[in-house]
């Protein structure tokens, strides 16, 4: 992207403190566990974490969001700040304290996720300022805000809307309306198209392509890559993921949006877009914490040049 224009991206979502804590097994059901080393303090939240990856791949971002009056807020928002993330609309609301986080990371780098909203749940559509929305060329949501924030962020956008449906919730045919590209998981694609979860990729293309026609849709599959799903009704296409030693897969989702939107923002195919964030993604998990490796984009296309793109049939 040598001379051309960065693009820019509005990143509306959430903002968290985390504690990682490393333990040999994830608990079961009424199980405690305790941890094999000293637990970690980092920030986090899917709003975060998505604009973070976004700025460390060249994107202008702004985000929109709130924290706590606490010093957690503030900590929150340096970050950002250092990582070239414009956080002029993030808002600090009276009383309350910031998100949280608290993750269980075992030795293969799977984890198990408990999320404080905090002051995320008082993100409200009045917080949205269409100016700042002004010239962005992509705007990218998720749901650990409200659902009514997220869908009057959509209904505002006039750049093409990136939705992570992430936690997995419902979500209405207004809101899917004003989405361009949606990027779930298995069990987010399975709640929203209200089936199991699809069990081999030609499964997972038809659950898709059950959602609303024309949406574009990109299954992320953790260790087994991605899954893109035209809504043009053309084949979809599998990416798998290099091999590389995990240490830690949270955020993992969160790189990959991030880097998904700032390539789409540039008008790249979304194959090739979601190809180099395969990538990107899969050299996030190689080192701990959510904002651990967030990979720049020379990084990121050297290890996706070799990753192969598998019409799935069907």
């Amino acid at each position: 992207m040598s001379g051309a224009r960065r693009p820019r991206l509005a990143v509306i979502g959430s903002l968290n403190a985390d504690l990682t804590l490393l333990v040999e097994r994830l608990p079961g059901p009424g199980e405690t566990v305790l941890s094999s080393a000293p637990g970690t303090v980092g920030f986090g939240g899917k709003g975060g974490n998505q604009a973070a990856a976004a700025a460390a791949f060249g994107a202008g971002v702004t985000m929109v969001a709130r924290v706590g009056d606490d010093d957690v807020g503030e900590r929150i928002c340096g970050d950002l700040r250092s990582r070239g993330v414009d956080v002029s609309q993030v808002r600090t609301t009276p009383g309350a304290r910031s998100g949280g986080a608290t993750i269980a990371v075992d030795p293969a780098g799977e984890n198990l996720i408990l999320v404080d909203p905090g002051a995320n749940g008082a993100l409200v559509p009045g917080d949205i300022d269409p100016d700042a929305l002004d010239g962005v060329g992509a705007m990218l949501l998720q749901l650990e805000i409200p659902l009514a924030t997220v869908a009057a962020a959509a209904s505002k956008a006039s750049a093409p809307v990136v939705l992570n449906p992430a936690p997995a919730a419902p979500l209405g045919a207004d809101l899917l309306a004003n989405v361009d590209v949606l990027v779930p998981n298995r069990t987010e694609l399975a709640l929203l198209a209200g089936a199991a979860p699809p069990s081999g990729l030609a499964a997972t293309a038809a659950l898709a392509r059950k959602l609303r026609g024309g949406l574009d849709v990109v299954v992320t599959l953790g260790a087994d890559g991605a899954l893109v799903v035209p809504g043009s009704g053309g084949p979809a296409t599998h990416i798998g993921s290099p091999a590389v030693k995990a240490a830690d897969a949270t955020g993992a989702g969160d790189c990959f949006c991030g880097t998904l939107a700032v390539l789409l923002a540039e008008g790249v195919s979304l194959a090739d877009a979601a190809r180099i964030s395969v990538a990107a993604a899969a050299l996030s998990v190689t080192v701990a914490g959510a904002r651990g490796l967030l990979p720049g984009r020379g990084q990121a296309e050297a290890l996706a040049a070799g990753l192969a793109a598998t019409v799935v049939p069907g």
